[in-house]
């Protein structure tokens, strides 16, 4: 935990409490009613406590970590409201992201602010679902509409392109006219840029790829001269040496470090060529590993291996602008709307590769955007159709995602996709009856060997046959394939599921007071010649009843039985038992549930305990003991248990 976080939670703490104090000063005196009428406080604050431990395999979670949480609202003269969110935990010590939260967000009548850390939305495809720790408002008097965001969303963090990042910042603004509860227009744009600096420059290198060795190449052919480089931003020079080292001549005096470079083979021939290549920038170079032939013969070289760059700092530093518009147009009461959004992007992969020429593209935007050979663009937008009537509604929409989309304001996007929803509910009578379908393709360009697609289709109808007996039919149908010409690569999926549930309720005063019966078929098959063999079918049934022993205790039995065969493999079976049950005492002041669960699978079995347990001290404090065990017998055995203690105050 930060020394700086520390002080300000402390202080913010000290501030509440001096505000209580004084709202029992003031409520003590004549004063008092307007104190209680125009300034309330409000919230939780508490602390955590977990430990850990396990036996026969790696720990999944820290052997023990503590959280501070302190969540206040302060409320003025009924108009302005200030909520603070506070959240220290030692997690945050070894996480290589800062977990710990610090924000306050004020609101009013036709506006909110964010100060800290905070999460907000302009739209599904630009910035959407990324916590961002800096400061952000929302506007909205009258027609008006008017977002702003800037602070940075990740820190600095040494590693590969798996599990490395440099600092970013983003910052971003929607401007529109409109109500978000009706029709709306809205331009919105957001700028997202790492810190190349935030990170130690990775070492400029160069690996002659080919030739590197053992190569044989007949004069007059036209071969690929290629390197890897990491690094190096200027030209390159190639040369060839004909005598194993000794000395060299220039093939290309000076060119683009693109990766590769055409050459018509020259004689005279050697069996002892080598290829030289140097950075005109800072004179790194690389030679061929071993000798390679030009012209008659064949060279003989044992053990060539190419050689490989190997970058430790693989994560690159990247930046992003999207541009979108996007809006809502309500009809009728709302009982036909339209929406949608369309959003173009420039995205750089890598913002240390070198710049490219930006003519043709507007001065606006080469201002504050810089387009480098690791650059692209493209679009994407969505729509979205529907009709909402008191027994029927429904929604269509389209979605495309352009192959280059990229907004780095999204927690997860998945580009180069092209998607039709349609999702419908309506009723008859007191059936419920709500059926969805979507068609999903990728390969919007064609540039790809084949294309994929997945249509899914589910439906679901809700029965109720009278006050103490209701039915639910579910079915979903899902398939995947691709056009690709080898089986290897080929894909012809499918799957579907068919399910009922019955519950069945006898009312508060019964021992047995409800009980739910279910049942799940599913089969799934591969067309592929080369996993025809992998199909499944699955049947699955669960049985779970509810007792009321008193009015205090009641006792939950659950039963579940799969039964399913994959493929050559044979058949298994699966079956879990549990039973819980919840108790409140003292006049409710003390609520406590406990399970135990036990499941078998062939010649494994395992077992699960668990216990928590509150305890009301007053009116607004409580303290929570919880613990859980778990053993799994097998192939290979091991136990874990946790336990966790929470205090909480409310004010």
């Amino acid at each position: 935990m930060r020394k700086p976080e520390c002080v300000l939670f402390a202080l913010l703490l000290v501030a509440i409490c001096e505000s209580a104090v004084v709202q029992t000063v003031w409520a003590q005196d004549s004063s008092k009613t307007f104190i209680e009428k125009n300034i309330s406080i409000s919230g939780v604050a508490g602390v955590y406590g977990q430990l850990y431990g396990v036996s026969g395999i790696p720990g999944r979670l820290p052997p023990s970590l503590a959280r501070l949480y302190f969540q206040p609202t302060v409320t003025l003269f009924n108009s302005l409201s200030m909520s603070f969110d506070f959240l220290l935990s030692t997690e945050g010590n070894s996480a290589r992201q800062n977990i710990n939260q610090l924000g306050v967000s004020p609101s009013w009548g036709w506006g909110s602010a964010h100060l800290g850390d905070f999460s907000s939305m302009f739209t599904p495809l630009t910035f959407d679902g990324v916590l961002v720790r800096g400061a952000g408002v929302n506007l909205h008097p009258g027609i008006f509409r008017f977002s702003a965001i800037g602070g940075f969303t990740q820190n600095a963090v040494n590693g590969g392109a798996s599990n490395g990042a440099y600092s970013r910042y983003m910052y971003g603004a929607r401007i529109g006219v409109g109500k978000q509860q009706s029709s709306y227009f809205d331009l919105s744009f957001l700028r997202t840029r790492d810190n190349p600096h935030s990170l130690p420059s990775p070492k400029p290198t160069i690996v002659v790829v080919a030739p590197n060795g053992g190569d044989a190449l007949p004069i007059g052919n036209i071969e690929n001269i290629t390197w890897a480089s990491s690094g190096i931003f200027g030209n390159i020079r190639i040369e060839i040496s004909r005598d194993g080292g000794a000395t060299y001549q220039v093939l290309f005096d000076s060119v683009a470090n693109t990766g590769t470079q055409t050459w018509i083979v020259t004689g005279p021939p050697t069996t002892q060529a080598l290829i030289r290549i140097t950075s005109l920038q800072d004179s790194v170079y690389s030679i061929s590993q071993y000798p390679f032939t030009i012209g008659a013969g064949i060279a003989e070289v044992q053990g060539i291996s190419p050689g490989i760059l190997m970058n430790a700092f693989a994560v690159t530093p990247q930046e992003n602008l999207v541009v979108s518009a996007d809006t809502k147009l309500s009809f009728f009461g709302s009982a036909l709307t339209f929406g949608g959004e369309i959003d173009g992007n420039a995205y750089t992969r890598d913002m240390n590769a070198a710049p490219v020429d930006s003519i043709g593209l507007p001065k606006v935007l080469t201002g504050i955007y810089t387009p480098r050979s690791s650059s692209n663009a493209d679009y994407a937008y969505n729509a979205q159709l529907g009709v909402n009537l008191q027994s029927f509604n429904a929604q269509l929409g389209y979605e495309y995602i352009g192959p280059g989309y990229t907004s780095l304001g999204v927690a997860s996007l998945l580009p180069d996709q092209r998607q039709i929803t349609l999702a419908t509910m309506f009723r008859i009578s007191l059936v419920a009856i709500s059926i969805n379908g979507a068609h999903q393709n990728d390969n919007l360009l064609g540039q790809k060997s084949y294309t994929t697609n997945r249509n899914q289709l589910a439906g679901n109808i809700s029965v109720p046959f009278s006050r103490q007996w209701t039915a639910t039919l579910m079915s979903s149908y899902l398939d995947m394939t691709n056009n690709a010409l080898s089986d290897t690569f080929r894909v012809a999926y499918s799957t579907m599921t068919i399910g009922m549930t019955h519950t069945l309720f006898f009312g508060v005063n019964s021992l047995l007071q409800t009980a739910s019966l279910s049942y799940v078929f599913q089969t799934s098959a591969d067309g592929n010649p080369m996993r025809q063999g992998d199909g499944m079918t699955s049947n699955s049934a669960n049985l779970s009843l509810v007792f009321a022993l008193s009015k205090n205790v009641s006792i939950m039995p659950a039963y579940s039985l799969n039964a399913s065969k994959i493929g050559v493999a044979g058949s298994t079976s699966t079956q879990s038992y549990m039973i819980s049950a919840q108790d409140r005492a003292f006049q409710n002041r003390l609520a406590t549930s406990l399970s135990v669960g036990m499941s078998t699978v062939q010649t494994s079995n395992s077992v699960q305990l668990a216990v928590a347990s509150t305890y009301g001290l007053t009116a607004a404090d409580a303290i929570t003991f919880s613990a859980t065990q778990s053993f799994y017998h097998g192939t290979g055995n091991f136990s874990e248990h946790t336990i966790g203690l929470n205090v909480s105050h409310r004010f």
